[in-house]
């Protein structure tokens, strides 16, 4: 699975844009259990997720802080649809990752997990917590991307990525010089050489 990170001013906004496919949105997975939440209906659903957000100062202020996080989830389109457990435990995984809903937390993000086509599922979380405070989502990037390759390493049972593989294989052509001892060193002690 490969993720896409984006931001919105609000829930309506990134079901507004999320309409526009032309697949239709199934919630498949969210904060609580999915027989609690009210069927997808756009403004309820909308609403119920936004209901702990601040409000905004103004129209401005709700522009510029963009509390609303989406993470989209992209399996390969070349092979078949990955069932709903794997995005399932892949956005369980993403949550805890990076701060914004640990497992079986109360004071966490609200979030829901959206299923739409048979390759790709949208992780939707405002970013304020019950209690008001906002979540800090500086390394959310890199962090998701870690835990979908993880998960991909997982179900492929490779421990290696490709380039990790394709760098070995050409340090022994040749092709790349081995790090010298010095590099190394410097390396481990977190230091520039």
């Amino acid at each position: 699975m490969h993720p896409t990170i984006a931001r919105y001013a609000s829930t309506r906004d990134l079901l507004a844009s999320a309409s526009q496919q032309q697949h239709r949105l199934r919630l498949i997975d969210a904060w609580r259990p999915v027989a609690d939440l009210p069927a997808l209906e756009q403004a309820a659903f909308s609403m119920e997720l936004a209901a702990h957000l601040p409000p905004p100062a103004g129209p401005a202020a709700a522009l510029r802080t963009r509390l609303v996080w989406q993470c989209t989830l992209r399996a390969d389109p070349d092979v078949a649809g990955p069932a709903n457990h794997r995005f399932q435990e892949t956005a369980r995984r993403i949550l805890a990752a990076t701060g914004i809903a640990a497992e079986g937390d109360p004071a966490s993000c609200r979030w829901a997990l959206l299923r739409v086509g048979d390759h790709e599922a949208r992780l939707v979380a405002p970013l304020a917590r019950p209690d008001g405070t906002i979540v800090d989502t500086g390394r959310d990037r890199s962090l998701a991307l870690a835990v979908c390759q993880l998960a991909e390493s997982r179900s492929t049972g490779t421990s290696r990525t490709r380039a990790a593989v394709a760098g070995t294989a050409l340090r022994r052509t040749g092709v790349l010089p081995a790090p010298s001892p010095v590099v190394t060193a410097a390396a481990r002690a977190g230091r520039r050489p």
